[in-house]
């Protein structure tokens, strides 16, 4: 989970140096507008597009940044807390709610049972 953690400040800087190539959108996990970057990086648009996604990566908080690129790192401590036996509360609610969707356990079940992980 956070083997592949991205960094706001590395984003920035490849905006700024390769943003009309669309590499920060690689790094990113957009790979979609990293492959429009690249097919129209000829063009001078594609340089003032890096520069401006450079300025709004350097502007956003971190919280903001995490959130929408670091799944996970904005969560709160306790539902990041791992367990004696490595379990992560957070991906453990997620496949709860996946048990849930699929009706193999009511809502009840999945209450209580993310009440006993928060607790």
């Amino acid at each position: 989970m956070s083997d592949n953690k991205k960094d706001k400040t590395i984003a920035g800087i490849l905006a700024i140096f390769f943003g009309s190539f669309g590499i920060h959108h690689f790094y990113l996990g957009n790979g979609v507008m990293g492959l429009l970057h690249l097919c129209f990086c000829w063009f001078p648009v594609t340089w003032i597009v890096g520069i401006i996604d450079a300025v709004q990566l350097f502007s956003r908080s971190q919280q903001d940044f995490d959130r929408v690129y670091n799944k996970y790192s904005y969560l709160p401590r306790y539902e990041q807390k791992n367990f004696g036996n490595n379990i992560n509360v957070a991906d453990e609610i997620l496949k709860l709610n996946t048990l849930f969707k699929a009706g193999i356990i009511t809502f009840e079940e999945f209450e209580r049972r993310k009440a006993k992980l928060l607790n």
